[in-house]
């Protein structure tokens, strides 16, 4: 085990984070609570790991963390320092969102690990340890309560193994896609992940799963009762699911209670709820008082509607060729390198992006050179999937 340093206060954070910026290449993680302990995405502890020592830096003593951590946002946006993660969108999102920080170099071992082909896409961070370094690592504080202070020991060391392996882990890695000729894949998604941004959801509540089990004309009450219980949980600093379930959401809306006694009576509901002022609000979603403001329509750029759902005759019959088209590409791509390889370039999102606005849109360089290839080595036409769908005459 390597040196750990656990740091609380601003001026060992800055000197830590002057050293920091020196080095030439940092393992990175975060350990964030969200929604499971308290409201929100709360970033808990930020481990770095230069090779000697792990850095265990603590945001939560802190008086004002957004500028106190700045020397270290410094480091992150520096495009002369390597910054290796292991499947980072939540921590690069999470930077984002809290602290407009913008992650610059990065390089992913769940990235790396993807590229290889060798397997399914998903692999947590120590079963790849495992598996490409032969060391088993502790998970036992992954679903810690990382606000809680002080931390325990168990904690500490648990964060460190999180960034102790990561260097090597991605020489490994790395390695290995050298042989096979692939690190300018890497370079092309790993710098893609720059790009990843924050973006505030407006309607949360239209991702709920439970929003399928209630007819679309509840879906205001469904809407007013999850954003009263966001507003308490807010109030709270607890989760929602705390205020209550989920699975309650969707039964409140399918069998509301009528009465103030029949709230007072309903069970899994937070004892705040039952108090006012948010009890005469729960008041006015029974039947006889609700009043459903309807949901506004999407902006136009925000519908996830199939474009082809809007095609018919010789347009219709374009598209579905240009769907066999791919899939049989796709089974060309399994033959001549892998199905992995094939899922990378062809999955079933790809396959619909690339009919509506084209491979040359749709996918990355490097995937762009692998259908190239196997078109060109069928006897294929690529350019019947390279540009966008063609619309002109359909308008």
């Amino acid at each position: 085990m390597a040196e750990i340093q656990y740091l609380t206060t601003p001026a060992a954070i800055q000197d830590a984070a002057a050293w920091l910026h020196t080095q030439p290449r940092l393992a990175v993680d975060l350990e964030f609570d969200d929604m499971r302990h308290h409201y929100g995405r709360n970033l808990a502890l930020i481990q770095i790991y230069d090779g000697q020592t792990v850095f265990l830096l603590d945001p939560v003593p802190l008086t004002n963390p957004g500028e106190e951590l700045a020397p270290l946002w410094a480091v992150f946006g520096d495009t002369a320092v390597e910054k290796v993660f292991h499947s980072c969108k939540s921590d690069i999102l999470l930077l984002d969102e809290l602290y407009n920080v913008r992650v610059r170099r990065i390089t992913d071992t769940s990235v790396l690990h993807t590229l290889l082909a060798e397997s399914d896409n998903n692999i947590s961070l120590g079963r790849l340890i495992q598996s490409e370094l032969g060391i088993e690592v502790d998970k036992g504080e992954q679903k810690s309560n990382w606000l809680k202070r002080p931390l325990t020991e168990a904690q500490k060391i648990y964060a460190a193994n999180d960034v102790l392996y990561l260097l090597e882990l991605a020489d490994r890695l790395l390695a290995k896609l050298d042989a096979l000729g692939r690190l300018h894949w890497a370079a092309e998604e790993n710098l893609a992940l720059e790009d990843v941004r924050y973006t505030r959801d407006e309607r949360p509540y239209l991702r709920m799963a439970s929003k399928y089990r209630i007819m679309p004309q509840e879906l205001p009450l469904f809407r007013d009762l999850y954003l009263l219980r966001d507003k308490v949980a807010q109030e709270l600093d607890r989760p929602p699911y705390m205020v209550f379930s989920n699975d309650r959401l969707s039964e409140l809306v399918r069998d509301t209670p009528r009465s103030a006694s029949d709230w007072k009576a309903a069970r899994g509901l937070h004892p705040e709820l039952k108090r006012p002022p948010f009890f005469d609000q729960l008041l006015t979603f029974s039947p006889d008082n609700f009043v459903p403001v309807p949901e506004p329509p999407m902006p136009a750029e925000a519908r996830r509607f199939p474009f082809r759902r809007r095609l018919n005759g010789d347009k219709a019959a374009q598209a579905d060729a240009r769907e066999q088209f791919l899939m049989n590409l796709k089974t060309a791509v399994s033959q001549d390198l892998n199905s992995y390889v094939a899922n990378l370039v062809l999955s079933n999102r790809l396959i619909a992006d690339i009919i509506e606005v084209g491979a040359d849109a749709a996918l990355r360089p490097w995937q762009q050179q692998i259908l190239r290839d196997v078109t060109h080595n069928r006897g294929l036409d690529y350019g019947f999937i390279a540009q966008p769908f063609p619309w002109a005459t359909q308008r």
